[in-house]
């Protein structure tokens, strides 16, 4: 069962399979298990795997024997929860103003648009659909060239982001 409160490590086989750049992990797979550090919850990873594949990628790499369930991690309480979340809106706004413009820049008055939603999102969930389909819509109006050219210059600010967010959430986890 999906818990997003589970806290996974890698094992030694899990170190060894992302050390040597197996071929046999997919790029997202790949992502997911070099996150795994025995801190984060499964929560902390949901905003770096595409919709619906992390307790997919998540069963792989432990069938695999790349990582096992070390803890849970304790729910927050309200004033942590608060806290967590302002933090949250502090950083969502500062990746609003990295983007800024972006699309724009490629599609021009058609990409305003793009960007006037990009800057209204209110949440990373949010946030992560809207990129997604303002890539899909730079795809269709522009180029898949532009589009690819955009998201590898998106995806890393997005990915500092949502790993931002996830270290500043102090979590106690009870081992197992």
């Amino acid at each position: 069962m999906f818990d997003e409160r589970q806290v996974y490590g890698r094992t030694a086989k899990g170190d060894e399979q992302f050390d040597a750049r197996s071929a046999q992990l997919l790029t997202g797979a790949r992502r997911i298990l070099r996150l795994i550090d025995g801190q984060r919850s499964l929560a902390d990873l949901t905003p770096l795997a595409r919709p619906g594949d992390l307790e997919r990628i998540v069963d792989e790499l432990q069938s695999n024997g790349l990582i096992r369930l070390i803890g849970i991690a304790e729910t927050p309480s309200t004033e942590e929860a608060r806290a967590m979340d302002r933090e949250q809106r502090e950083e969502l706004s500062r990746l609003q103003s990295a983007l800024a413009g972006r699309f724009e820049q490629v599609l021009g008055i058609d990409g305003m648009v793009l960007d006037a939603r990009l800057q209204d999102c209110v949440s990373l969930d949010v946030l992560r659909r809207v990129m997604r389909e303002a890539v899909d819509t730079l795809s269709r109006r522009a180029s898949p060239q532009a589009a690819e050219q955009m998201l590898n210059q998106i995806r890393p600010l997005y990915e500092d982001f949502a790993l931002t967010v996830a270290a500043k959430r102090t979590r106690r986890i009870t081992r197992l």
